[in-house]
């Protein structure tokens, strides 16, 4: 793939029109401003449009041998649900719409068999990495085609790479479900050209099956409430272990290893090396603990799911020490690569700028938090992926262009 700036196909918005925006309304000359009436508020769409507040699924409840299909969509400015039955052999695709600002509709094929995701995978040239995209849809899809991951129809065009979203498709944004089924599509079609689509446990993927919803956006409980009236189906069943996304989850790692680069989400703290665990039996324990409730932990299931698990440490950033523990010293960083045979850690969960690497280029950092989809950001911000090419490290913009940040041995 070249390394050079791509044309843009998908962008939100202008975003020199966004800062002309902001400045005018800094100095109260916005309503000498001709623009579509969606600049006018901070939310999308404004009430009474096809609203991304009202649109939701569909979900894919498995029972005995039939499939029940659970998606909302809005009627006279009220979310509405919408049911319908198959029998289970007879459902082969289904249809995903995304509501709101940029509208996409996409066909899914579903799977005879979901098998387990391997830990362990063989160095590649190419990887995209991204994490925390947090349910904004058009901000994923936008960096993605102007990275030449996919294209304008939302189908793989990179070949042989591997793209890996290291957790955190969950909470705050308002296109979670549409996300995951994009997701579950890419899927196949990257292993049809040779290529790979990791999809890794954040936290909040764990909260979210855990039935954990302190950061769910009132829109799905919304949603929730309708299914729990109509069929008994709360908010964590939508997830569960009888539905197609909720097996597909169960089948993910919190951590992989691609050629001497681990990816997880938060980090690999020393506590977790001296536990003696291999990446695979963390993977099976994290699998475990997804469905064991607190009260019944043990004590593999409160390391993985604490501080100092592969969730939630943040060892290797300025935080507040009381409350995420002490800062890891490079000889912790060294301690936990050599001990994993790796050269790399790629990390999500705690915010930074723009990828970075850190710890003699031993710690690479992503979490930049996103743009939300449904809001116009003052100042505009911006979204930014890795791109690892062979030993390079790049930081990739959402208008294509790369920005070398170091090449590590």
């Amino acid at each position: 793939m070249p390394l050079e700036w791509r044309p843009h196909i998908y962008r939100k918005q202008s975003t020199v029109f966004q800062i002309l925006i902001v400045i005018l309304v800094t100095f109260g000359m916005v309503a000498c401003v001709s623009a579509p009436r969606e600049q006018e508020t901070a939310e999308y769409p404004r009430p009474g449009a096809l609203s991304s507040n009202f649109n939701e699924g569909p979900h894919l409840i498995y029972q005995n041998d039939a499939s029940l299909l659970l998606q909302a969509v809005e009627v006279d400015g009220q979310m509405t649900l919408n049911t319908n039955r198959f029998k289970r052999s007879d459902l082969e695709t289904i249809s995903v719409f995304k509501s709101g600002y940029l509208p996409r509709r996409f066909e899914v094929q579903l799977r005879e068999e979901i098998t387990e995701t391997p830990t362990y995978y063989p160095s590649v040239d190419t990887t995209f990495a991204v994490s925390d995209i947090e349910g904004n849809f058009n901000t994923l899809i936008n960096l993605m085609q102007q990275n030449g991951v996919i294209d304008e129809s939302l189908d793989w065009t990179f070949g042989s790479g591997h793209f890996v979203m290291i957790g955190d498709v969950f909470d705050r944004g308002n296109h979670v479900t549409e996300m995951l089924w994009f997701l579950y599509r890419l899927e196949q079609q990257a292993l049809e050209s040779g290529g790979y689509v990791h999809l890794l446990m954040g936290n909040h993927e764990a909260l979210n099956l855990r039935g954990d919803l302190r950061y769910v956006e009132p829109k799905y409980l919304t949603f929730a409430k309708l299914t729990e009236a109509q069929f008994g189906i709360n908010y964590t069943m939508l997830f569960g272990n009888n539905t197609e996304l909720g097996r597909w989850l169960r089948s993910k790692n919190v951590i992989e290893k691609i050629g001497d680069k681990i990816f997880v989400h938060a980090g690999i703290s020393p506590a977790l090396v001296e536990s003696g665990y291999s990446l695979e039996k963390i993977n099976s324990l994290a699998r475990k603990m997804l469905d064991t409730p607190k009260v019944e932990f043990d004590g593999a299931d409160s390391l993985l799911w604490g501080t100092y698990g592969p969730y939630w440490y943040r060892g290797y950033f300025d935080v507040n020490r009381d409350s995420w523990g002490p800062r890891a010293t490079q000889a912790d960083v060294d301690q936990v690569l050599d001990h994993f045979e790796a050269s790399q850690v790629v990390v999500g969960h705690t915010h930074v700028d723009k990828p970075e690497l850190r710890y003699n280029n031993r710690i690479c950092a992503i979490n930049v938090v996103p743009p939300a989809d449904h809001m116009i950001s003052a100042p505009p911000r911006q979204a930014y992926g890795l791109l690892i090419k062979g030993s390079h490290f790049f930081i990739a913009g959402e208008n294509g262009l790369l920005s070398e940040i170091g090449v590590t041995q």
